[in-house]
């Protein structure tokens, strides 16, 4: 006699023995009951594995966003040097004049 497992995705409440099926054209998914522990552990392997793979493309993209924080903090203090520069150029130029 094989035990009913039930497995359901994170976004949904849960649903005694059922697991998603194919979408139907009006939006709606099929439902259908696992019993085979073989398919409910190939189910939950293939969820953690979807769940690595976004946490690897979250890990990806916030190193490129702090990549770009540091290239712009790069590029406003060089540009505030610059700034600096000038303005000590501009009083020197003054001084001068006067």
């Amino acid at each position: 006699m094989s035990k009913s497992t039930s497995v359901e995705s994170p976004a949904t409440q849960p649903a005694k023995n059922k697991v998603n099926g194919p979408a139907k054209p009006n939006g709606q998914t099929r439902n259908r009951v696992i019993s085979n522990p073989n398919e409910v552990a190939q189910l939950v392997m293939m969820r953690i594995d979807h769940v690595n793979s976004k946490k690897d493309e979250l890990t990806i993209a916030v190193k490129a966003l702090a990549d770009t924080a540091k290239q712009l903090v790069s590029v406003y203090a060089n540009q505030q040097t610059q700034i600096a520069k000038l303005a000590k150029r501009v009083e020197e130029l003054e001084k001068a004049k006067e």
